[in-house]
């Protein structure tokens, strides 16, 4: 065993459960030793993952290589596909499963200032509007009105109005080229 593995087992770590709306039904349990899970999660939004992974459930705990190879161990009937982290199972079973580990619960909170529901329009920081399609602790998951693209976001204010339509002979991309004619 390297050094490196030791410290794996022995070190304090988030254990999480997260969610993909375009995974309906299945939860991806996992753990990092960093300070911040909602990093690992961004590294997983990939060019082969169509839509951003929302943290459900995370708990901080001594030993969380262990703590995470146990939850495997205990939903191994419900992965899918054998050897990677996706369970068939629900967050209340995960939740419990984990509570035993102890440890605090450091589940990403999201915005608290503001009230933001299903189906409204807002703009993200970089002024792309999108719908709300869901809200989940730890994110707004938006979609494109226009392409049907889902785009997630941290920080989001509410569009005081929706953007003009647009025309594009492309239904892909709504937004017409510089050298298209609106």
């Amino acid at each position: 065993m390297t050094s490196d593995e030791t410290q794996a087992e022995t070190e304090s770590g988030i254990v999480y459960a997260a969610t993909n709306p375009l995974m309906p039904g299945l939860v991806k349990i996992g753990g990092t030793s960093r300070d911040n899970v909602q990093a690992r999660l961004d590294e997983l939004f990939s060019t082969g993952v169509p839509a951003p992974f929302t943290c459900e459930i995370a708990r901080r705990v001594d030993r969380y290589a262990e703590v995470e190879s146990a939850l495997h161990t205990i939903f191994e009937p419900s992965r899918v596909p054998s050897g990677r982290e996706f369970f068939q199972v629900t967050l209340d079973q995960v939740a419990a499963a984990l509570e035993l580990a102890g440890g605090e619960d450091v589940t990403p909170q999201g915005d608290d200032e503001v009230d933001f529901v299903v189906g409204q329009t807002v703009v993200d920081k970089s002024g792309r509007h999108g719908v709300i399609e869901r809200i989940t602790k730890a994110m707004y998951h938006l979609r494109d009105p226009e392409s049907g693209e889902f785009f997630s976001r941290f920080q989001i204010r509410p569009a005081s109005d929706p953007p003009p339509p647009t025309t594009s002979p492309n239904p892909l991309n709504p937004i017409p080229s510089q050298n298209e004619q609106p």
